[in-house]
């Protein structure tokens, strides 16, 4: 059957109808460019201990922190307490990963050793932020601080086909943690069953 437009106008009124009943496919929502979140950049900020009573037992440490997020999901950092000593410092630069949990909020975990109480070990710690970004040259958050057990720096003498194992006490140092803690209170035995809490703010390093 043909039907024949009687004028024109008639013509741009079956257009206008038809493009109105016609609905787009739906499009898939697409993940934002980890390179496009507020996070990624350099930083330099203070970092801030948490303590709950009794606070004879908290260390009160401040110190002032250096992280870099990378658009590919890296996290390097040090902070002051590298140029210290004991109970944390000297110590090695930090090496993680950091992921989006929203457009302004970030999870990260990273790893670094101390010495510990004979020369042939080591202790590793681990950290976890949670963290939002609340301007573009602002962020803010939470830090917790997970000590392992010292581990071993064992020589194996390693045939052709062996490469080194790694100690059972490197899983803490491995594992990512299970909870975090905003307030010391909520976990008062200390550390290695709970984490130490750290409150931070840090600015973007810009030209």
């Amino acid at each position: 059957m043909i039907f024949r437009l009687q004028s024109p106008a008639a013509g741009r009124m079956l257009a206008v109808a038809f493009a109105l009943s016609w609905t787009a496919p739906a499009q898939m929502p697409t993940a934002r460019p980890l390179y496009e979140h507020p996070a990624v950049g350099s930083w330099f900020g203070k970092a801030v201990q948490l303590c709950s009573p009794p606070e004879a037992s908290c260390f009160k440490v401040a110190l002032f922190m250096t992280p870099t997020l990378y658009p590919n999901g890296e996290f390097l950092g040090n902070d002051s307490l590298a140029l210290g000593g004991p109970p944390f410092g000297p110590h090695t630069t930090a090496h993680g990963k950091w992921v989006p949990t929203s457009g302004t909020d970030i999870i990260a975990d990273y790893v670094f050793m101390l010495p510990a109480s004979v020369p042939t070990s080591v202790t590793g710690l681990r950290f976890r932020w949670q963290a939002s970004t609340v301007r573009w040259d602002t962020m803010q958050g939470y830090v917790n601080i997970f000590f392992g057990p010292e581990i071993p720096m064992v020589w194996q003498n390693l045939t052709a086909n062996q490469f080194p194992d790694l100690p059972p006490e490197t899983a803490p140092l491995l594992t990512p943690p299970v909870r975090f803690v905003t307030d010391p209170a909520q976990c008062p035995s200390g550390p290695p069953a709970c984490p130490l809490v750290f409150k931070f703010t840090i600015k973007r390093v810009t030209p």
